[in-house]
């Protein structure tokens, strides 16, 4: 106990979320935040599998890829908003196209980063969502 607080409570990871079917894109953001931050992170490579496993994972942050073949971001951000403990985790979609649903996405306050990114503004955007 330090000040009062838990030790545990001190020294919670802070996990990012990744889930990008592209294996080259999700393995790059895994090495990439890992390497460049104290963050753990978390890579899944099909929007199904981050379903299942949203009932024990408690991230920080979520990188959403919005093209996937079974649901694509917005839906899979929808699904994972009956997960009470993930309603309030910042959500940030990765995209390429152009033709996005700007106006849902600024209705459920999910922030877009468009590929190509800087890695250094990705990293910025993750230091300040995650407190």
């Amino acid at each position: 106990m330090k000040n009062g607080t838990p030790l545990s409570a001190q020294t919670e990871e802070k996990t990012v979320l990744i889930v990008d079917d592209d294996h080259d894109i999700g393995e790059t953001l895994r090495l990439v935040i890992g390497d460049q931050t104290n963050y753990r992170v978390v890579w899944i490579s099909e929007s199904d599998l981050a379903l299942e496993a949203a009932s024990h994972l408690r991230p920080s942050v979520i990188l959403l890829d919005y093209a996937m073949p079974t649901l694509d971001g917005l839906k899979l951000f929808d699904y994972l908003q009956q997960f009470e403990h993930m309603r309030d985790v910042p959500v940030v979609l990765i995209s390429a196209k152009y033709s996005l649903p700007h106006e849902q996405l600024q209705k459920r306050g999910i922030r877009l980063l468009r590929k190509p990114f800087d890695v250094d503004d990705l990293i910025s955007l993750l230091n300040r969502l995650i407190t």
